[in-house]
């Protein structure tokens, strides 16, 4: 019998099967139904740091009318650490009454400030790890990819700061050079990436003559970018990996092991199928293909793919694109 057992962010997980952050992961109920259909682990759905600091606003206003000045300065300060979004917390501690899995909080944040606190009332309310979804869109010209990435990693170096929980990072492929931002975080301390956030997609209503966001699920084809910074990030990297975006089915999971992955995130195949079931489909797809190879642990192919010339960080990359080109007529 195959062992699917494995490891991310320093957590034992029963099998490499994570549930991304999305709907599902914010209610408890449906993250129950998760880890009796076989889940690995889950990633509560992101709270915002404008939620936080929305909360914090709240909080600000209720203080106004205080007449002591000392008073009302010593609650703002660090406020939005300790008083904010308390909602997210609640539900998060019902889900660590519910479930054994590891659960994974999340929050979608830009930049670092006094909100940071509040990684330290997510740990002690029961999450096992935080994740940072770095989801943001730089739109100020003079900002060049230096500062705004700079101002990503003090982000993620004042988070470490605050915590005992492993942190991981949720990236976008869009940097000027994604190793070089990889290297420098994985330099501070986080303990996995996740390869890749999804940006809404922008579309244009030509009827109404207005934009609008379409979402939109992932489909299979989605999972090559993944794949192929997987490969490249894995031996250059200490930290875990996650590939996230195009799992389907139990063999998008073996090819993201394949190239590396510690794990493999999946979300939009629960909507496709709006059913929990694929995920044990992936599981059994992934133990029956682990037989028929003779692999008897994950460990046994994990990073099989991996890129292994590491003398000038072509290899991988150019190789393929050579192989393919060749073969074009």
């Amino acid at each position: 019998m195959v062992d699917l057992k494995t490891s991310f962010l320093g957590l034992e997980l029963k099998n490499p099967l994570v549930v991304s952050s999305c709907p599902f992961s914010s209610d408890p109920e449906s993250v129950a139904q998760l880890e009796q259909a076989g889940i690995g682990a889950v990633v509560m759905r992101s709270i915002f740091e404008e939620q936080i600091r929305e909360d914090v606003a709240t909080m600000e206003a209720s203080l106004d009318g205080d007449t002591s000045a000392a008073a009302m300065e010593y609650l703002r300060t660090g406020l939005a650490g300790r008083f904010g979004a308390e909602s997210y917390l609640d539900t998060l501690a019902d889900m660590r009454r519910r479930v054994k899995i590891p659960l994974v909080a999340s929050v979608n944040c830009v930049e670092a400030s006094n909100w940071v606190a509040y990684a330290k009332k997510i740990e002690r309310v029961g999450a096992d790890a935080l994740e940072l979804n770095l989801y943001h869109m730089p739109v100020d010209p003079a900002e060049d990819a230096s500062h705004v990435e700079g101002r990503r990693l003090a982000l993620i170096k004042a988070v470490l700061r605050e915590t005992q929980m492993p942190v991981s990072i949720k990236l976008s492929p869009h940097y000027t050079s994604l190793l070089s931002f990889a290297r420098a975080a994985d330099a501070l301390g986080v303990k996995g990436m996740v390869l890749f956030n999804r940006f809404l997609q922008t579309d244009v209503d030509v009827e109404k003559e207005e934009m609008f966001f379409a979402p939109e699920y992932s489909t299979p084809s989605t999972l090559h970018s993944q794949l192929r910074w997987a490969a490249v990030l894995r031996n250059r990297v200490k930290c875990n990996i996650a590939v996230s975006g195009g799992i389907h089915a139990w063999d998008g999971l073996v090819k993201a092991l394949l190239v590396g992955a510690n794990v493999g995130y999946v979300c939009s195949a629960l909507y496709v199928r709006d059913d929990f079931c694929v995920i044990g489909e992936i599981l059994a797809g992934l133990a029956d293909w682990m037989g028929r190879k003779g692999y008897h642990c994950i460990d046994d192919f994990r990073g099989k793919l991996g890129e292994r010339d590491l003398t000038d960080g072509k290899g991988f990359e150019r190789v393929q694109y050579v192989k393919t080109a060749a073969r074009i007529k």
